[in-house]
């Protein structure tokens, strides 16, 4: 395995979707990229582990189980923080000398030591991520520093955990799948972007007291946001993207789309990306010269059987069909 203070490989190599079935503990020990570990079996009886990683770019997900208790060891690559959450049945564990529930966030990583022992059973789910990108979203939600300020090992609140929880199996399943998809650079960067903001979720406290922005502020950020997505419709937009180019938090940018167009960001977002593919179909000189998947991929629509399924559910008819209508008008 490469020193822990190389960057991770992000390059055209990386494998994005790693599984591995593991019968020895030094075998499970080098499943996951950007750790140097050292696993010792601590009970008896035969070992397995399967361990499964996706990989977003710079940003990694990934799923430990095993069925013996370890003592890991070992430490993770400089500049990347390893953010983990046990399995709600977890007991008798420990981690960094702090007990482990499943309400307990655990991080490590930015080359300091790791030091887990782990019980009978254990299902381990986390990210690992590029720590100058997680700050700058900290910031951006106004908790800069509160890496700092966390211990090792955190409880959090139980549906913070089973949030965290839910987005991380679903992402690992949905690659288990659909590994086709990592080929897409809007899908790769959505996904690392939503892994981001899923651990700023967990992680940070409650800004239920923050001030929200007045009436014409909301639409105008609205509003700021559709000439955006209007003007590059192509581009991979997340709600990360959004607020990074808006300038607002995550809180700000949903409770604005909420209360101006009653959607989420990103539904927005595929809302005016669907009605643009259709402005530009129902033109004729689109649907004779470019057709329907160039016209799609304009707008950020990249895979054309999942487009014109979504395009059916949206709009009554499939891409086709409107293409037809359009000729016959001309």
């Amino acid at each position: 395995m490469p020193s822990n203070t190389e960057p991770l490989d992000t390059g055209a190599s990386a494998r994005p979707v790693r599984h591995l079935v593991a019968t020895e503990a030094t075998m499970a020990a080098g499943g996951l990229d950007g750790w140097q570990q050292r696993y010792q079996q601590l009970t008896p009886g035969r070992f397995l582990a399967d361990v499964q990683q996706a990989t977003y770019g710079d940003v990694h997900v990934f799923r430990e189980q095993t069925n013996q208790a370890l003592l890991e060891e070992g430490e993770a690559r400089r500049g990347y923080l390893s953010i983990a959450l046990p399995h709600r049945e977890c007991q008798d564990g420990w981690f960094a000398g702090y007990r482990m529930s499943g309400d307990t966030v655990l991080q490590a990583g930015n080359g300091k030591p790791l030091a887990m022992r782990t019980p009978p059973g254990l299902d381990l789910l986390g990210v690992t991520l590029p720590l100058p990108a997680l700050e700058r979203v900290l910031e951006r939600e106004g908790e800069a520093g509160l890496l700092m300020r966390l211990q090792p090992a955190t409880e959090v609140r139980r549906a913070a955990s089973e949030e965290f929880r839910a987005a991380m199996l679903a992402v690992l399943a949905a690659a288990a799948v659909q590994s086709d998809l990592f080929n897409q650079r809007f899908v790769e960067s959505a996904m690392r972007d939503a892994l981001l903001m899923a651990v700023v979720s967990t992680l940070a406290h409650d800004s239920g007291d923050a001030l929200l922005p007045t009436p014409p502020a909301r639409r105008r950020l609205v509003a700021q946001a559709y000439e955006m997505v209007r003007a590059a419709p192509e581009a991979p937009w997340s709600v990360l993207a959004l607020c990074e180019r808006l300038g607002v938090s995550r809180r700000t940018l949903q409770y604005s789309f909420n209360e101006v167009t009653g959607l989420a960001p990103l539904e927005f977002v595929r809302a005016v990306r669907m009605n643009g593919v259709r402005q530009a179909l129902r033109g004729r000189q689109a649907a004779e010269l470019e057709g329907v998947g160039a016209v799609a991929a304009r707008w950020g629509f990249t895979h054309l059987p999942r487009f014109a399924a979504q395009y059916r559910a949206f709009f009554g008819e499939l891409p086709s069909v409107t293409v037809s209508k359009s000729t016959l008008k001309a």
